[in-house]
């Protein structure tokens, strides 16, 4: 019997709650379900309503979140904290414009199945957070899908990081990672 979390049936539980209209899964599990899986700890949604509303309904099912309000100025933002099933999970609003529409619908456990975020809106999403971890799941996304570098380039330069981007981009041992016949 294992005992280490078991993410997708945490993520499966949370979207079940969320609801599966409101809600998309992001974050590294999305990063993997685009093609370039790396190693997570948590659970990441991007929800449609107020994050309040969305503590009370988890509430109501026995899931309880602390909303953390962010600091914008700091280039963070509101979102709510928990854990479920002893897995980290973060639910956040939409920051930047997604598509709901063209969600890619994901298997993940028994059957049941997650909404994921399209890869452009999770390359802004990714952007937009700008962490060493966000920048890196942008370039391995990019390297997958070299259609979305022009985008990636574009949404980097309005956030002011296309240096770092750029770094990523170039890096050897991630592009040996994602592209392995390459040499």
């Amino acid at each position: 019997m294992s005992m280490e979390p078991d993410l997708a049936k945490v993520a499966v539980r949370l979207m079940e709650v969320l609801g599966k209209e409101d809600c998309l899964l992001v974050g590294a599990m999305a990063v993997g379900a685009h093609g370039y899986v790396r190693a997570t700890t948590d659970v990441d949604f991007v929800v449609k309503h107020r994050l309040a509303d969305v503590r009370e309904r988890l509430k109501e099912h026995g899931i309880s979140a602390d909303l953390k309000r962010g600091n914008v100025l700091e280039g963070d933002f509101p979102c709510l904290k928990g854990t479920l099933d002893g897995v980290r999970f973060d639910i956040m609003p939409a920051l930047v414009p997604l598509d709901w529409d063209r969600a890619i619908e994901v298997p993940l456990a028994k059957g049941a199945t997650v909404r994921v975020v399209e890869l452009e809106g999770l390359i802004r999403l990714k952007l937009k957070a700008q962490g060493p971890k966000d920048l890196l799941d942008v370039a391995a996304l990019v390297l997958k899908h070299p259609d979305k570098l022009q985008i990636a380039r574009e949404v980097a330069a309005a956030y002011k990081v296309s240096d770092k981007l750029e770094v990523w981009l170039k890096d050897p041992r991630l592009r040996a990672e994602v592209l392995p016949g390459e040499r």
